[in-house]
């Protein structure tokens, strides 16, 4: 079950309601003064003229300020939102606007108005903003691989993500949650995020049915090769892989396998297993290699390692690098 945050929270249906609490009417920091306000004072522009302080307090609390503590619809990507001024820290100090209205002498016929002091946290309403951009955020999507029926490269496309731009949002929703409120609901700042992976360089595809290795940039087919697989004792494993690690000229260095049980290792040359190049797999121990038994090629035959002729694994060497998908079926 997530938790969701008091001050900004996907709007249910119907209208909310928020009520004045009692504590808006009791205890004053300053007593209010007795009597009535003079004729002529008004609190921002709402005529207080002939109440008594407490009166007048009350009707600036429920025509102005009531307003303004109500919750502020917002969107995000077609995302209906809103935000709690009141977690934003908003505060309005009516008693001081209520004195200054009681000790006012305005002029015969003249009219004097007391503005209202209200004011909003920014570094709470920060707070919230981030707080939520963290729950709202559209990640980027990086461009993937992967196989189809056939066997071929389908790529999916990158896009950009999309999240809050903080601070844009904070000078947007300061002065607005002091205001009245809008009929159109605040569009949330954003900022784009640009996906890491944008396109789709080298694949290979190994097909072990027919002893290929299919070279692709993208979708496009770049060039096929013949290769060995693993006998029916070393299988080469299927999935999704990647290339970790190439060597020119690698020295050979037996696995811990009973069949390789003193043959090595191997320093570069016309003897060694691997010929001139090692493509290594995230397939453990799984590697393309050339080989100096060329008449092996087209059929299972290695330890698992995919040959291949030396002039072709040269020759794919380049085309490839560490992070290249490498697709085993």
């Amino acid at each position: 079950m997530s938790v969701i945050h008091p001050s900004i929270r996907a709007i249910a249906a119907g209208a909310i309601f928020l009520a004045i609490p009692a504590w808006a009417f009791a205890q004053q920091a300053t007593p209010l003064p007795e009597g009535t306000v003079p004729a002529g004072v008004s609190i921002a522009g709402l005529d207080v003229s002939g109440l008594t302080a407490i009166d007048a307090k009350g009707l600036v609390l429920n025509t102005i300020v009531a307003p303004h503590r109500a919750a502020m619809p917002l969107t995000f990507h077609g995302r209906a939102l809103e935000i709690d001024p009141d977690a934003a820290g908003y505060a309005a100090d009516v008693d001081a606007a209520v004195i200054a209205a009681m000790q006012a002498v305005p002029a015969p016929g003249a009219i004097t108005t007391i503005p209202l002091v209200e004011t909003i946290s920014k570094s709470k309403l920060r707070d919230v903003i981030e707080w939520r951009a963290g729950q709202i955020a559209l990640p980027a999507r990086d461009a993937t691989v992967s196989l189809n029926r056939a066997f071929r490269p389908v790529v999916g496309k990158a896009a950009f993500g999309y999240t809050v731009d903080v601070s844009k949002a904070v000078a947007l929703l300061a002065p607005a949650l002091i205001t009245a409120r809008p009929a159109t609901p605040y569009a949330l700042p954003e900022t784009r995020v640009a996906p890491e992976v944008t396109s789709i360089g080298p694949v290979v595809v190994v097909t072990r049915g027919n002893f290929k290795l299919r070279l692709y940039k993208g979708t496009r087919r770049i060039r096929t090769y013949p290769i060995a697989v693993g006998q029916s004792a070393y299988p080469t494993p299927t999935g999704n892989f990647r290339v970790i690690e190439k060597q020119m000229n690698p020295t050979w260095f037996p696995p811990s396998s009973p069949w390789a049980a003193g043959l090595g290792p191997v320093p570069p040359g016309s003897s060694n297993p691997l010929g001139t190049r090692w493509i290594g797999t995230s397939a453990p121990g799984i590697g393309m290699h050339g080989t100096p038994n060329p008449s092996s090629i087209g059929s299972a035959a290695s330890h698992g390692c995919i040959r291949m002729y030396i002039s072709d694994v040269e020759n794919l060497y380049p085309r490839v690098q560490v992070g290249t998908p490498v697709f085993i079926r």
